[in-house]
């Protein structure tokens, strides 16, 4: 397989020479493609994933379906996370989504200060500090079958018209 660059794999081609599979359409800006590269669909290992943009331009992603499908996730399905890989970049559009979901990532402000800010300083004794309410438990009577009481064993009750079966009707 020739490569036009030195991490860069040899463009699709949109002939005989590649097998081309739409993954996800984008929402139109762009369409995340699984290419075969002999020319015929045969084994995982002649597969790439690329993405296809608006100019018709190619722009290599992965070399496995799996490893796409992590990319994917680690960017959390944003829309537009494909532009990531590219030249032009993501939108601004884009980094909004990215700074309220994944901030640090496209954070240039972030990435330029200690690394120290980015951890999380939790203090374990205020966070699980205990508090004392008080739980006022539900009263609820004891669940007898019908003809089982022999005396009066909790406090009285007052009577309420029964069912055929001796458990009490609810209005």
């Amino acid at each position: 397989m020739g490569t036009t660059s030195e991490n860069q794999p040899e463009k699709p081609h949109f002939d005989s020479r590649s097998v081309i599979f739409e993954l996800d359409p984008c929402n139109g800006n762009g369409k995340v493609c699984l290419v075969y590269k002999k020319g015929k669909p045969a084994l995982a290992e002649d597969t790439e994933i690329w993405f296809l943009d608006r100019a018709l331009y190619w722009h290599f992603l992965t070399d496995t379906f799996t490893a796409y499908y992590r990319l994917l996730i680690t960017h959390l399905g944003l829309p537009q996370w494909q532009y990531a890989f590219t030249n032009y970049g993501i939108s601004p559009q884009a980094k909004q989504w990215f700074s309220m979901f994944k901030p640090i990532t496209y954070s240039s402000d972030l990435l330029t200060e200690e690394t120290d800010s980015f951890v999380n300083k939790l203090d374990p004794s205020r966070v699980f500090k205990n508090k004392n309410k008080i739980l006022i438990p539900k009263k609820k009577g004891p669940v007898q079958p019908a003809g089982s009481q022999k005396g009066p064993s909790g406090p009285p009750t007052t009577p309420k018209s029964s069912s055929a079966s001796g458990n009490p009707v609810r209005k």
